[in-house]
């Protein structure tokens, strides 16, 4: 995964858990998407027992099968164990979607097979059976089963569809899958007027409509700057910081005014965070109102100025810091601002 899709993730999940406080992602692992193609059973299940424990201390979990979503119809109980880090939680009575592999493809537990037929290796919070989540697993597993020369499309579709969804989770999954495709057209041009309506819609997690921008942008399927610039101008709330330190990413004219904008506020977090997106390198047009920050009595807002000043590095932005280093009433403000000429001198 290249390091700006692993930033896009980052932001999309953490962005979007905000929304869902019991969301919990460990990045670089599969997507949803990932998770029903690489297993050989993805079953909706009732847990019926976490206990008990094989010759390598690997626990098993017994489960009673609901539903069979991809993979031959089970008899009797699903018997597995679970491999991987941070693995999810399982409770007594529990209704659940697995993804499951045959052991004896596992390098490390292949040698269980005569105990155990089975093993998760699904990592992070377990995913508990909805109608959304269900609907999403018929759906890829549907897909799985079309001619390959079909798949591309119906790909488009269902990601279009989750990216939309109500369901905030599955809404990251898809927008996570968009930013691991690389440059395959799992969206396109042909896409635009429903992805469009999805960034301006105030209903869907800010991280997917965050994450998804950029995506877009970076595929060159739309012009970023008035996006971004209206996405920080239209977000209310606590969810606006998010967007205000995602934006510092994508600098431009646009952003910087909107970005300047918002140091006139009375919420030192917001000042601060936007005073930080402001630190574009050569970003001219902030350095005469972060060197103002300067002198505001919030010692975060002086800080993040500090910062913003130190990336943007012009002649202006250091003679602004050297100017603080030397003359500043504060001692941790002088030293902070020394600091940064040192860091880029």
């Amino acid at each position: 995964m290249s390091r700006r899709a692993a930033v896009v993730v980052a932001v999309a999940t953490a962005l979007a858990a905000g929304t869902a406080s019991r969301a919990h992602v460990v990045y670089g692992t599969a997507t949803l998407r990932g998770l029903v193609r690489e297993t050989d059973l993805v079953a909706r299940v009732r847990i019926v027992d976490v206990g008990g424990a094989l010759a390598l201390q690997e626990p098993i979990v017994v489960a009673e099968s609901l539903e069979v979503i991809k993979g031959n119809a089970i008899d009797g109980p699903l018997r597995f164990v679970q491999h991987g880090h941070g693995v999810p939680l399982y409770t007594k009575g529990q209704e659940v979607a697995l993804f499951l592999q045959r052991i004896e493809r596992s390098r490390e537990l292949g040698s269980l097979a005569g105990q155990v037929a089975w093993v998760s290796i699904q990592e992070g919070e377990a995913w508990a059976s909805s109608p959304s989540l269900v609907g999403a697993l018929r759906a890829y597993a549907a897909l799985d089963r079309l001619p390959p020369a079909q798949q591309p499309r119906a790909l488009r579709r269902l990601t279009v569809e989750l990216l939309a969804s109500s369901d905030p989770r599955l809404a990251s999954e898809a927008v996570r899958d968009v930013a691991l495709a690389g440059t395959a057209p799992i969206v396109t041009a042909e896409d635009l007027p429903a992805l469009e309506m999805l960034l301006g819609s105030a209903a869907a997690p800010i991280g997917v409509r965050v994450a998804l921008l950029a995506e877009l942008e970076r595929r060159g399927l739309v012009e970023g700057p008035a996006h971004w610039a209206k996405l920080i101008r239209e977000t209310p709330g606590s969810d606006r910081i998010g967007v205000v330190r995602a934006a510092g990413a994508h600098a431009s004219a646009a952003v910087t005014r909107e970005l300047v904008g918002l140091l006139a506020s009375d919420d030192p977090v917001l000042v601060a965070a936007a005073a930080i997106s402001l630190g574009a390198p050569g970003n001219r047009e902030a350095v005469e109102p972060l060197a103002k920050l300067l002198a505001s009595d919030e010692e975060r807002v002086r800080l993040a100025a500090i910062r913003g000043l130190g990336r943007i590095g012009t002649p202006d932005a250091q003679a602004r810091l050297a100017q603080a280093a030397a003359t500043h009433p504060d001692p941790a403000t002088r030293r902070r601002a020394g600091a940064a000429i040192a860091r880029h001198p």
